[in-house]
């Protein structure tokens, strides 16, 4: 094997990687049993902390969990070439449109296999069509139920085709953008687009780049061996469509006009008319080549700078949706957004109490080594039965062990810390709480969410959720809206009556960073805000690794133009120990 250690691949990416191959095995058709073996790998990977450059060159990757030597092989040529062999040759295998059908709710790969091999259905219009004439009902565990289930999940396929959510799509701009930035006469490159905004989801990958002779650059970007071209509307950009359907724009610019078309090609179009209309009226002209002032291109050397020219203040990439921001900056400097390193710690995380996959132990650890001073541990509660939710017994045993680690950490004096004891409390179907009030008073605090009975009506959903708000016990709302992005829209429920109802009751709304989650959405997190509402980003980590969820989460926060103030876990210790101590005086608890 050839070896490129520089860039060898995470242990998140090798992850992904043997997920995707147990994956397609399926669509395959493959040994069930071999699938397994790589989906059961590839999640005992996610939250690994290991050297697995390291372990690879001394053939000990089978020392992990779930890595035995079949697949020991497969990371290990991957970690050490950056390419898969069994992977490539699986994904050639497999027509483009199975990927499309994963997309639809109720489907599996087995499923899909199933209807591949006895219909030869290869996409959502042949789905729709075996559907529509009966063909699927017809066929061996699926009936009429199952089909007309899988008929309903299609608009949402469809819909969500070439969208991508946005950590998948910047780790496939930054290879993009590492691979331009290394073309012949390329001077820069930038990412920008909705990813740059931070969008939750989107829907192409966009770059500008700066060069001598641009058209050279395009030339060569073309070229790129994954993707087929498309027409372009402007001279100075390429499209392509890679082999999995991600649609890439690529833009080259002059070095005179990379700056203004930066902020041109980061804003949304709203931001950008905005931009425009502002120039007109100071007598200038702001367009996709540059400011002008009668007819002579200005100057740049920054983005602040174009901002600066047109009576602004400068508006970060975050906010520029067309959201009155740009009114708010004629007005003055912006508030300073809230920053990842602001935060000191996090809620609603999980150890092996219930279904995480690290100690109490090791959790504490993690959060320490990220430079935090609390952590808060929040594991299901005992109606959680699928995630190992706590029993009372359970609970109990946890208190005494989070005691024991705060009485050994409260000796560090040079490095305070502090866990938290709390708990994620399923809101049951009539409103109420799991566990008896008096246990629930107990905590330092309780996440209360919905993870069940999601087919409620929206004024069922609605009530129940204002009546978990309204328990004395409830210190901060889970996951609102229930979404998983690009896998299910969310319950129907009246976010603002919620809203308001957690106003009034002095909750704390949670923004769960899990990047399938971003819920609450940060456009009603901006309502929130509005009403007074405090705000935590949590991660909701199942691992070490997904502590750092949290970026995720501070992207919306900042979308949604928090302050580190607004968002609680950016409090010291102190403040969020009285915070805590005050709300459970208040509930007599």
């Amino acid at each position: 094997m050839t070896e490129t250690p520089a860039s060898a691949p995470t242990p998140r990416e090798v992850a992904k990687l043997l997920a995707n191959i147990g994956v397609l095995l399926e669509l395959n058709g493959a040994d069930a049993f071999r699938a397994r073996a790589f989906t059961f790998a590839g999640r005992a990977l996610e939250g690994v902390d290991a050297d697995l450059l390291a372990l690879a060159r001394a053939d000990r990757l089978t020392t992990l969990r779930g890595i035995g030597p079949g697949i020991a092989s497969v990371v290990k040529e991957y970690v050490l070439t950056g390419r898969s062999t069994i992977y490539e040759e699986l994904r050639t295998a497999t027509p483009l449109g199975l990927y499309d059908l994963l997309r639809v709710p109720g489907l599996g790969p087995k499923r899909i296999h199933t209807l591949y091999r006895e219909l030869g259905v290869d996409g959502l219009d042949a789905l729709e069509a075996a559907i529509d004439s009966g063909a699927v009902a017809a066929l061996p565990g699926f009936g009429r139920k199952t089909a007309a289930k899988i008929a309903q999940g299609i608009p949402f396929a469809r819909s969500s085709r070439q969208l991508r959510r946005y950590p998948e799509a910047m780790e496939l701009a930054s290879r993009l953008l590492d691979w331009a930035v290394q073309l012949e006469g390329v001077l820069a490159v930038e990412i920008v687009g909705a990813i740059r905004r931070r969008m939750e989801v989107v829907d192409r990958i966009e770059l500008l780049a700066s060069a001598e002779h641009p058209n050279a650059v395009l030339d060569a970007f073309q070229c790129f061996q994954d993707g087929s071209l498309e027409d372009a509307q402007g001279e100075d950009e390429a499209l392509l469509t890679l082999s999995d359907g991600v649609f890439v724009r690529f833009r080259c610019v002059p070095p005179a006009s990379f700056v203004a078309a930066t902020v041109w090609e980061t804003g949304s179009a709203a931001h950008v008319e905005a931009l425009a209309r502002l120039a007109s009226e100071r007598g200038a002209s702001f367009t996709r080549d540059g400011l002008f002032v009668r007819g002579e291109p200005v100057p740049l050397e920054r983005e602040s700078d174009l901002y600066e020219r047109l009576g602004l203040a400068y508006v970060p990439p975050e906010l520029r949706e067309g959201l009155g921001e740009v009114e708010r900056a004629a007005a003055g400097p912006l508030p300073p957004l809230v920053e990842r390193t602001d935060l000191r710690g996090t809620f609603h995380c999980h150890t092996t109490a219930s279904d995480g996959k690290a100690s109490l132990e090791e959790m504490a650890g993690a959060a320490r080594e990220r430079g935090w001073c609390y952590l808060g541990i929040a594991d299901h509660s005992r109606s959680a039965s699928y995630a190992g939710g706590l029993s009372l017994q359970e609970v109990e045993q946890q208190r005494r062990a989070i005691e024991r680690l705060n009485r050994r950490f409260a000796k560090d004096e040079r490095r305070p810390f502090r866990l938290f004891w709390g708990i994620e409390s399923d809101i049951l179907p009539d409103g109420s709480l799991d566990y008896p009030d008096d246990v629930l008073l107990g905590f330092d605090y309780v996440v209360a969410s919905v993870h069940s009975s999601f087919g409620m009506s929206e004024e069922e959903m609605t009530k129940r959720m204002v009546r978990a708000v309204r328990h004395p016990a409830t210190t901060i709302l889970g996951h609102i809206t229930g979404r998983l992005l690009l896998t299910r829209a969310g319950y129907s429920v009246d976010v603002e009556a919620v809203l308001r109802a957690v106003a009034e009751a002095g909750v704390i709304i949670e923004i769960n960073a899990n990047p399938h989650r971003l819920d609450l959405d940060w456009r009603d997190v901006r309502r929130a805000a509005e009403l007074g509402i405090l705000i935590a980003v949590n991660p909701d980590a199942h691992s070490v690794r997904e502590l750092d969820n949290v970026a995720f989460g501070v992207n919306m926060a900042r979308k949604a133009g928090l302050t580190p103030r607004q968002v609680l876990n950016t409090w010291p210790l102190d403040e969020v120990s009285g915070y805590f101590a005050k709300r459970k005086r208040k509930q007599g608890g």
